[in-house]
């Protein structure tokens, strides 16, 4: 057996060790457990702490440098927090499953489908990404295919999207999503995917995103805009009881048309959206990425 095959073992022993313990918790103990999950996966990777920091600043020069860190350890505690609860949910009862978060307004998923124009999912790497997507299908009875980057443990990743996938949901490679996600919408079907990391450069487009040019994912946007799908955003924001609360926001794009610069137009609206969000708790944000990492071609 090669290294890595049993590196990743390890590790995927590690990560069913968590979930036997993290099962048997409260919500309360289960977020403090992550918590301290994810001071121990800083504390493993110093360079990928410190381009977290790094962004942190950029994106807020006018914070010191303790903020900063503050957000840093938060985002951080967030991705441990993110893995527990995934790891959970299998042994959740749906009641459990609809105490741990609330929509405000989740009759909108209905609503859209009822246009039989299939419906675009979208959030970000933010709060508990993973639950929304888990219990957005599976409240609205309504079985939604995701768009997911495979991770490198391949062995990690087939165990995870058992859980991803127990709520009647679908999961679709990055890689194979563009003709999958086109028969979805044309048999009226529901997408979801995180546009909130690094795009190609080369293939999709810039638009600021806290006051610097990113490279963003036109997809969502251009799908949205061929197919005239409903586009709705969300995000699982976590409240002091260790719950979490979702309002559901569909984009108006009614006057824009299927155009290269309505493309640019929506991307920046649902870009601003995120940012928003991000702005209300940026420690809920995954900022270990590097967003920013293309410049736009001169």
């Amino acid at each position: 057996m090669s290294r890595k095959k049993t590196k990743d073992r390890l590790i995927t022993g590690f990560i069913l060790v968590l979930g036997t313990i993290a099962r048997a918790m409260s919500n309360k103990s289960r977020v403090m457990f992550g918590r301290f999950i994810g001071d121990i996966l800083r504390l493993l990777s110093k360079s990928r702490s410190d381009i977290t920091l790094t962004n942190i600043k950029n994106a807020f020069p006018d914070k010191g440098g303790d903020w900063c860190s503050n957000v840093r350890d938060e985002s951080y505690r967030n991705l441990g927090i993110t893995l527990v609860e995934l790891l959970t949910f299998p042994y959740l009862s749906e009641n459990k499953i609809h105490d741990l978060i609330k929509y405000e307004n989740i009759e909108l998923i209905n609503e859209a489908n009822s246009r039989g124009k299939g419906i675009i999912f979208m959030s970000g790497h933010f709060g508990n990404w993973e639950l929304l997507a888990y219990t957005a299908g599976l409240f609205s009875k309504i079985p939604i295919t995701i768009v997911v980057k495979p991770q490198s443990n391949h062995f990690a990743d087939e165990y995870l999207n058992e859980f991803r996938t127990r709520g009647g949901n679908k999961i679709v490679p990055m890689s194979k999503a563009a003709r999958t996600m086109i028969q979805a919408l044309n048999n009226h079907e529901a997408v979801a995917l995180l546009a909130d990391q690094s795009a190609d450069w080369q293939k999709d487009i810039f638009v600021d995103f806290f006051g610097r040019p990113a490279a963003t994912y036109e997809a969502p946007a251009r799908l949205a805009l061929k197919y005239r799908s409903p586009l709705i955003l969300g995000f699982a924001h976590r409240q002091k009881d260790y719950t979490y609360k979702v309002t559901l926001r569909e984009i108006d794009y009614s006057d824009l048309d299927n155009s290269p610069e309505s493309i640019i137009e929506l991307t920046r609206r649902h870009v601003k959206i995120l940012e928003e969000n991000i702005l209300l708790n940026p420690g809920l944000w995954a900022w270990q990425h590097k967003r920013w990492k293309h410049e736009p071609p001169k």
